[in-house]
């Protein structure tokens, strides 16, 4: 059904050249999986640099007081959510970044916790920014070896496609610091669930646009950017293991970052090979099996060019069984300091 143009639709088609508007078709290719899913070893870095990463904790909380309307294993159990968080830490431990960007904390304190108890000699410095996911409790924070110079969050909001609302990024945060001699921002993000829920996909859209004008800014500031998180959505030039479209154009619109193509935000997950590009276990049939249908790449690291040229190695994380510790798997990058 045709809608009407909306203010946020005519803004996308101001500022987003028509040859987006059409990606080239992404070459499928079948990669045959038999059995059940195995986790590979851990990650073997062949690139020195500076290494940052992305990884979705699963309700990283502590146990105590309000914990959100959402139902979790170890929700309101203090000794359930440290043994969590303990595994989570032995995650962190092996891919060993030098930042990393943490969804689905519950507060600075837990950070801090963790860090303390469990990650006291990898210097990670906590960077939380309070968000507005009253309903989860969940924020985005950062853990970082590397100065950081400032941190905050965008609080902007944009209009929905065909309703009278506005829509935001409830969960997101920035931090700037200097990616060896390069000005750089980290852009931290949690989108809305449910990439297949067409009822969703206008604010989806609407976060999108929300963190593309962030980039925008920061570019035009002089500063190289970096997006990672949780998108929770396909890329639509770049398919995943099983081959997932986007009913959404939520990558494509956040990797527009400007008014030219040359400033397009580049998807590391074309580095890797295809049977290797997945960030997410969904158990569709409720079997509690990890089979390979179930597997699909939701979590992303997109970078801007000047970030895009000093990219050494991509690493798709999948060394644990994700029944266990977190859902999602971590995305590793190597970025050459110079």
């Amino acid at each position: 059904m045709l809608r009407r143009l909306t203010p946020l639709l005519l803004t996308i088609f101001l500022l987003v050249p028509a040859c987006r508007q059409t990606e080239p078709e992404p070459e499928v290719v079948e990669y045959p999986r038999e059995g059940l899913f195995v986790p590979e070893p851990p990650p073997e870095y062949r690139a020195e640099g500076i290494r940052i990463a992305t990884l979705n904790t699963f309700f990283l909380f502590d146990g105590y007081g309000d914990e959100g309307q959402t139902d979790f294993p170890h929700k309101g159990n203090p000794e359930a959510a440290r043994r969590h968080r303990a595994r989570i830490a032995q995650v962190l431990r092996m891919i060993n970044a030098d930042l990393v960007v943490l969804q689905e904390v519950e507060n600075e304190e837990v950070l801090r916790r963790m860090v303390t108890e469990d990650l006291p000699d990898l210097n990670y410095e906590v960077h939380f920014v309070q968000g507005h996911d009253t309903f989860t409790g969940q924020d985005v924070a950062v853990l970082s070896r590397l100065p950081v110079e400032k941190i905050g969050r965008t609080e902007e909001r944009v209009p929905v496609e065909g309703t009278d609302d506005t829509y935001g990024v409830s969960k997101n945060i920035w931090v700037r610091l200097y990616l060896g001699d390069l000005p750089a921002t980290i852009i931290g993000v949690h989108f809305l669930a449910q990439p297949d829920d067409s009822r969703r996909k206008p604010r989806r859209e609407a976060q999108a646009e929300v963190i593309r004008r962030l980039v925008e800014r920061e570019l035009a500031a002089g500063r190289a950017v970096a997006v990672l998180g949780d998108f929770n959505d396909y890329d639509e030039s770049v398919l995943d293991l099983n081959g997932h479209r986007p009913i959404t154009r939520t990558l494509a619109l956040v990797k527009a970052a400007g008014p030219g193509p040359d400033d397009d935000l580049y998807n590391v997950m074309a580095e890797v090979p295809q049977h290797d590009r997945f960030t997410v276990f969904y158990d569709a049939d409720e079997d509690w099996q990890v089979e390979w249908p179930e597997l699909a790449a939701i979590d992303h690291v997109l970078l801007s060019p000047r970030l895009r040229a000093r990219l050494r190695e991509v690493h798709y994380v999948q060394a644990y069984d994700p029944r266990t510790v977190t859902d999602h798997f971590p995305i590793v990058v190597t970025l050459a300091p110079r």
